[in-house]
């Protein structure tokens, strides 16, 4: 192995200094639904790729996300160039007509492509090598039929044995008085989702088992996995920006005002550089405002488009399907019985005001249920996986970012702790706030203003 060689190109940028927001990384990342991580083992794996290609004869193939990797790179001329000067070998790419002859060709390519990197690296990496999507590791077949469609096959299958089951129950339901039937009822109601509970719980865990042990899901960052648990990508930024009031990149000022210190020289991430550019191009400003521009910028979309495509693949698959579809029968049925208990009441001319409240009332919490069920992997089972079995000690040390995920807003930095509450508490009220305080000519703070969010000095 070329050491000096394999150690420039591990070393290499593909971005210059204009790129500014959208970065190689991040557009990789946002055109793919790519989380940061695997976007960052993706593009090892590519570095590992033309590596192998510059320094052999033969011809390597690539995998199809190494392929990906590869195309974008080529969007980046100038950078691709570079590249290709610094692996002394222009390296062409050469797309697939699919004939016989040339699917033979890149099948033997693949194969000592898979033997180069074995004695050069080891063995390849399964999630980026043998799979064609990010998702793949998951083990997650597409379901046949989609939930809506399911749906609406069901609500019409339970409308029309209403009236054969109603004819069918009717004797039963002569022979059970009130207020047996709804003492019995209202103990159905709370069994049964007690059991719904438990068993969702286990069957996800069990999902959960079956992925991949080297699937991007067990490799999130804290503040994915603060927005996963929270479903709100304000919730990670402000721990990237509490981390670097820890470390006196940006100080906070008794007007609830943020600024970035200019004597601070350190090495951050991705996140914080971005939160410390904006913070620059705006100056010293009130946290909402700050807060404002941070949540449309794409470093940060970019957590929220990957996590939530891994959700809507969870919820289209077939195993959830299959949970999915237990849960609204048994639901169903259980809205059915009472159903027809009022059905039979109000044709006998008995009072079903009662009944009626409690149908009205279960209705709205199976709605509920169903819905939460649908985040349940991503917001429950994925973040207790994480606080059991991946958040070790020695983990938490190496990154105090996992305690804000385990412990929430406790973990911040104690003066960011009241801004982020009174942001939290004035989005829980739909309150929104005024960054341009043109209406607010009379105040000569934001600290006293109360019609405005705040002036941007």
């Amino acid at each position: 192995m070329d050491k000096l060689l394999w150690k420039e190109i591990t070393e290499f940028k593909f971005d210059t200094q204009e790129t500014g927001d959208y970065d190689f990384a991040t557009r990789l990342a946002k055109e793919n639904y790519w989380t940061k991580n695997f976007t960052i083992k993706a593009i090892l794996e590519y570095k590992k790729f033309m590596y192998l290609a510059a320094t052999n004869d033969v011809m390597v193939s690539p995998s199809e996300i190494v392929d990906i990797v590869w195309h974008q790179h080529l969007i980046f001329t100038k950078s691709y160039n570079v590249f290709c000067t610094l692996l002394k070998k222009k390296i062409q790419h050469i797309p697939s007509t699919r004939n016989k002859t040339e699917f033979n060709k890149f099948k033997e390519a693949k194969t000592k492509t898979k033997n180069l990197y074995r004695s050069t690296f080891g063995n390849q990496p399964t999630d980026i090598w043998d799979k064609n999507t990010i998702f793949d590791s998951l083990n997650l077949p597409k379901a046949p039929i989609k939930l809506r469609t399911f749906i609406l096959l069901s609500l019409l299958f339970f409308a029309v044995i209403t009236i054969p089951l109603l004819e069918l129950m009717k004797p039963i339901y002569l022979s059970i008085k009130n207020p047996f039937f709804m003492k019995s009822y209202l103990i159905a109601i709370f069994i049964v989702f007690i059991l719904l509970k438990i068993i969702n719980r286990l069957v996800l865990k069990n999902i959960l088992n079956k992925f991949d042990k080297n699937s991007f899901i067990f490799n999130l960052e804290p503040i994915e996995m603060v927005y996963l648990k929270t479903q709100n990508i304000a919730n990670s930024i402000h721990g990237v920006v509490s981390t670097l009031i820890n470390n006196r990149t940006i100080v906070t000022y008794e007007t609830k005002h943020l600024d970035f210190n200019r004597k601070t020289e350190k090495q951050y991430t991705i996140e914080q550089e971005q939160v410390i550019n904006t913070s620059k191009e705006i100056g010293k400003t009130f946290y909402p405002s700050l807060l404002r521009q941070l949540i449309t910028k794409p470093v940060f979309t970019n957590i929220t488009s990957s996590l939530d495509a891994l959700q809507k693949h969870i919820i289209k698959s077939k195993k959830f399907s299959i949970l999915y579809y237990f849960n609204f029968f048994v639901l169903g049925f259980l809205f059915e019985y009472g159903l027809l208990r009022l059905l039979t009441g109000y044709f006998r001319g008995k009072p079903i005001t009662i009944i009626a409240v409690i149908l009205f009332i279960l209705a709205i919490i199976i709605i509920f249920h169903l819905h939460q069920l649908t985040f349940l992997m991503v917001k429950t089972t994925i973040p207790k996986y994480y606080k059991d079995k991946i958040i070790t000690g020695a983990k938490k040390l190496e990154n105090s970012d996992w305690n804000y995920f385990l412990i929430g807003v406790y973990a911040l930095s104690t003066a960011f702790i009241p801004l982020v509450r009174h942001i939290i508490k004035n989005s829980s009220t739909g309150n929104h706030y005024d960054t341009s305080c043109s209406s607010c000519s009379s105040c000569s703070s934001c600290s006293s203003c109360s019609s405005c969010g705040g002036c941007g000095d």
